[in-house]
């Protein structure tokens, strides 16, 4: 029992050490767009996400209702985003990257790309593929 606990605690510690270590690089490359984290997020998801509603930025992102439309109201006054009302139902804003707003997200990507290709250089892709089951499956259970 006590190595069940050992080899447990010592995953946890490895996959806290390893986030700490990508936010900490990941703040340091936000800081050159001038974007929180959260603000790098909403990019990421209104690209994937086009037309979507703070509604729906507040549930992914897990904050109230009155943070995300800050979020999004920030980066209204950045050029990221723009909202138009929807057409299906007045009360609605639906949200869109501006021009800019889609190249950061596209640079922002590409980062993420090269961050993940120089943290997993030393897996074979067998080992990635299982790494990413394993961490599907640790999500799930979230």
């Amino acid at each position: 029992m006590d190595r069940d606990m050992d080899r447990d605690f010592w995953i946890e510690r490895t996959i806290r050490k390893i986030g700490n270590h990508l936010m900490n690089g990941r703040d340091d490359d936000l800081k050159r767009y001038n974007l929180t984290s959260n603000q790098s997020n909403s990019l990421l998801y209104f690209d994937k996400h086009p037309g979507a509603l703070v509604l729906d930025l507040k549930d992914y992102l897990k904050i109230s209702h009155q943070a995300a439309r800050n979020i999004v109201e920030r980066m209204k006054e950045k050029d990221l985003l723009y909202v138009v009302v929807s057409e299906k139902d007045a009360r609605a804003r639906q949200i869109y990257l501006t021009e800019s707003g889609q190249a950061t997200c596209d640079e922002l990507k590409k980062l993420g790309s090269q961050v993940g290709t120089h943290l997993l250089r030393g897996l074979s892709e067998e080992e990635k593929q299982t790494l990413a089951g394993l961490l599907e499956k640790i999500v799930q259970d979230l």
